[in-house]
This record gives C-alpha cells, sequence and structure tokens, in this order.
C-alpha cells in the first residue's frame, strides 16, 4: 500500500508560530522575574521618600523657638507629605507631629534599616494583593539626616495606588522588549534554522515523489554548520539511493529477461550435454580429450543461469524444513564439490576413464556428530555449495570447515541455541574492493569471470533460516567465512 505524501503544515501550525509563542512566552517569563525586584524597589523609594518629606516636616517646626507651630499649619505640613504623624528622635529629645489628636492606629510596621531583598519583595507583591487600607509605621534613617532615627505613619492605599501604577508601566514596558525581542529572535532563528529546515523539507517531500529523477536531488550549500553538513550527507545518501535504485530495476529487467529465456536456455544446453556425451564415446582421441572441458563449461554455464535466476526473485525463499546433522549435507557438498573439480574416485571403481586432469582440491571437515539443524536441506545445500565452490575457483587447493572453538581470531563465545562453523581456505585472499562489496550482487567478486551471486545468495539463504553470514578475516594465506545457524539442543 503506497503511504500518502505529506505536505508542508500552513504557517499556524508550522515551526515558524510556535517559535514565536515560545520566544514570547519565555521572554515574559524572564520578565516577572524582573517585574518582582523592580516594584519592591519603588516601593522601598517611595517609602524613603516620605521619609525624607516627615524629616523636613519636623525641621519646620524644630526651627520654632518654642518648638511649637499652629495646627494648621502642622496639618498642612504632614498633608503636604503625604503622611499622618511624624516621630523624630534626636538624642534625648523627640519631637511629634500627628494631624489629629488622637494617635492613629498602626497596623503594620516597616522597618528600612533591617531590610533584606526577599522581605522586600515579599511585601511589595502583600502590597499590590492588599485591599485593605492599613496604616504602616514606618522606622528609617532620612537620606538627608543619616545619624538620626525618624518613624513615620502613612496609609497604605496611596502606596498601592502608585505602585500598581507603576506595575502597569513596568508590565507594558516588559510587553513591548518581550514582543521586540521575540521578534528579532525570531527573525533571526527562523532565517538560521526554520527557512532552512522548510527548505530541506520541500526538497525531502520533492525527491520522495520522484527519487529517479536526478533534478530532484537536494543541491548542497556553502553552510558549514549542522543544516550545511546535513544537506550534504542528505544529499549523498539520495545519490547513493538513486544507485541503489536504478541497479535494483536494473536486476528487475534482468530477472524478467531471465524468466523468458530460462526454458529455452535449458533445453538448448541439455541438448549440447547429451550431444558432448555422445562424442566422448568418438573414435578421435582428441575429441574424447575436449569432452570433459566441454561439459564442465555447459555445466558452469547452467550454473551461472541458476544462480541468476534464484536471485531474481523477489520474495525471499519458500523454505521447506526437516530435521538432520549438518554433517550430512557438508558431506554431501564435498563430495558434488570435488566431483565437479575432477574427483573420479567418488564414482567408484568401475567408473569409466576419462581424460580429465586429477583433482588437486582437498576438503576437511571437522564437525561433531550430534550438530542438529532444523532447516530447508536445498536451501542450505546451495549455501554451503556456494561458500566452499567459491575459494577453489579462486585458485584456493585446500578447504576446512569446522566449528568455531573460540580461540585466535575465531569468535571467544557463542550464544546458546546457535552453533558457528567456519569455512578455511588458502587461497590468495579476498581483494579490497571485494571485501567493500562483500555481500552485494554483481559487484563483489574475487575471480575473473564470476558473477558476484555466489556470498549474495548465501547470505540470503542463511538470513532465511535466522542466521548469519560473515568475513571473518581474509589475507594472503587464506579467507575465513562464519556461518551462525540455529541449532538443536
Amino acid at each position: 500500500m503506497e503511504r500518502p505524501h505529506l505536505k508542508l503544515p500552513p504557517w499556524a501550525k508550522s515551526l515558524s508560530a510556535r517559535l514565536l509563542v515560545l520566544t514570547v512566552g519565555f521572554v515574559m517569563l524572564a520578565e516577572i522575574f524582573v517585574f518582582a525586584p523592580s516594584v519592591a524597589r519603588y516601593r522601598v523609594d517611595w517609602l524613603k521618600a516620605h521619609l525624607d518629606s516627615g524629616y523636613l516636616a519636623a525641621l519646620a517646626l524644630e526651627a520654632t523657638p518654642d518648638q511649637m507651630i499652629p495646627d494648621d499649619l502642622e496639618k498642612e505640613l504632614l498633608s503636604n507629605a503625604g503622611i499622618e504623624a511624624v516621630i523624630l528622635r534626636r538624642d534625648d529629645r523627640k519631637l511629634l507631629l500627628q494631624r489629629d489628636d488622637m494617635p492613629a492606629k498602626v497596623d503594620y510596621d516597616v522597618d528600612l534599616t533591617h531590610s533584606s531583598i526577599l522581605m522586600a519583595v515579599y511585601e511589595g507583591l502583600s502590597t499590590l494583593t492588599q485591599s485593605d487600607d492599613r496604616m504602616l509605621r514606618v522606622m528609617g534613617m532620612p537620606s538627608m539626616a543619616p545619624d538620626f532615627e525618624i518613624e513615620i505613619l502613612v496609609h497604605e492605599h496611596g502606596l498601592a495606588k502608585d505602585m500598581r501604577d507603576f506595575g502597569w508601566r513596568v508590565m507594558g514596558l516588559s510587553l513591548m522588549i518581550s514582543f521586540f525581542t521575540a521578534g528579532l529572535v525570531y527573525f533571526a532563528l527562523n532565517r538560521l534554522l526554520v527557512r532552512p529546515m522548510r527548505t530541506l523539507t520541500s526538497d525531502m517531500i520533492r525527491f520522495r515523489e520522484n527519487p529517479q529523477d536526478s533534478g530532484s536531488v537536494i543541491v548542497p550549500d556553502n553552510r558549514d554548520d549542522e543544516i550545511g553538513i546535513a544537506r550534504h550527507e542528505l544529499a549523498n545518501m539520495q545519490h547513493d539511493l538513486q544507485a541503489m535504485l536504478n541497479q535494483r530495476r536494473r536486476l528487475a529487467a534482468l530477472g524478467t529477461a531471465a524468466t523468458k529465456i530460462s526454458h529455452d536456455l535449458r533445453n538448448a544446453l541439455a541438448t549440447s550435454m547429451l550431444m558432448t556425451e555422445k562424442l566422448a564415446q568418438s573414435a578421435d582421441q582428441e575429441v574424447r580429450a575436449v569432452v570433459p572441458r566441454l561439459l564442465s563449461s555447459m555445466e558452469r554455464a547452467v550454473y551461472i543461469s541458476e544462480q541468476t535466476l534464484s536471485f531474481a526473485r523477489e520474495a525471499p525463499p519458500a523454505l521447506d524444513i526437516a530435521r538432520f546433522t549438518l554433517i550430512e549435507l557438508i558431506e554431501e557438498v564435498r563430495d558434488q564439490v570435488l566431483l565437479q573439480n575432477g574427483d573420479d574416485s567418488l564414482l567408484g571403481p568401475d567408473a569409466p576413464n576419462t581424460a580429465r586432469e586429477p583433482c588437486k582440491a582437498k576438503i576437511h571437515i571437522d564437525l561433531p556428530i550430534e550438530l542438529m539443524v532444523e532447516a530447508d536441506y536445498d536451501q542450505l545445500f546451495r549455501a554451503f555449495s556456494n561458500l566452499i565452490r567459491n575459494p577453489l575457483d579462486a585458485g584456493a587447493t585446500e578447504v576446512t570447515i569446522r566449528a568455531s572453538s573460540g580461540n585466535g581470531a575465531e569468535p571467544s563465545s557463542v550464544p546458546a541455541g546457535l552453533a558457528e562453523i567456519l569455512i578455511i581456505d588458502n587461497g590468495p585472499g579476498l581483494p579490497e574492493k571485494a571485501i567493500k562489496n562483500l555481500f552485494v550482487p554483481f559487484a563483489a567478486t574475487g575471480r575473473k569471470g564470476g558473477t558476484g551471486l555466489g556470498l549474495a545468495i548465501a547470505r540470503e539463504l542463511i538470513l532465511a533460516h535466522k542466521g548469519d553470514l560473515r568475513l571473518s578475516a581474509t589475507g594472503p594465506d587464506g579467507a575465513v567465512f562464519c556461518v551462525t545457524l540455529p541449532v538443536m539442543a
């Protein structure tokens, strides 16, 4: 089922809108931590200013000869200062000014001589949220005479009103700063991050709509940051993907073509092999001498054709599971490979004497007899046949198949329920090009005339059995392949 193609979201749901909202929110959150100390500082300054006004009113009283002034003048001085009463302590004297004859009731004491930041913030927020008009007694030292202690009585509602007005001004300024800062951050990040990301996303959507179009590949720019590196890597990935798609398309075409010609090709080869066997009975010794090589070439053509057809399948191979010992399968593979390499001794004493060259290949098997597997016999036969035949075709003379013992370069531990089988040869090893494309069809071949399908098919068949195939070691003294297979306890 084809998945729907996605499109870029509208602006309201885009990263740009979220970035703008988050920036404004974060700046406003930061302004809260500025707002509270600012309001607290305004409250302290307001109270100190009224302390200075009370001190000036007290000086007017002290300037009179008998330290007595008319009531009207006293009330006017206190009214202009915005306070209810003033107490000035100087040495052993105390001067008192108040509006009314009855002293006002004090609701809360404020000592400005012993004030901390946290206490100022707490009291400032308390004044802002206070609904009652409390009478405050403020104690401190005026800035004009820091050696004298003065007390004033003042209504809190005036302070609260001025603080709220100041708070609204701070809030408005904070909003202006927030939107201005958010705008700068938004446009900067939008240009540096969001717009390149939207462009990158658009390029990815365009590539997905037509991955085989070379014009849809991302064109990297000159940026050297993370987005620039991402564009470069994505462009490389798209080039690799296009190459892979082209290869898959060629493989699909190859499989279709090979399927159409397989029947006629096999019939033609079968007829040719029958006629060639007739030539073996010719009286001409030279004709009989070339028959084995001709048969071997035909067998090789059939083998390559079958490999190509097998790999052209799109679906994984269907498995016909059976229970058998691994050693019996490997022994049968060994016999077939040796026969194909000219070991006629396996045919018995009655075998006809042919002119083929003697077999130089040796295959050693060192596997436990009790090693039991549940697998598709024919599929594993093909996989191990490829793994054993490949090194012999590449020039090896000895191949050893044995279970891993965890020595040397071999794996040190085998998980429970698995067995590791090593295929060791004394060939020339794998070239660097073959190692880089080890299991890539038509690419990883270590010999002239090879198709590069042997290892790819072997690994596909072993993976179908929930196993694995890997190259364990290679060098001028040979190569070691490791096959991991589930086994029965």
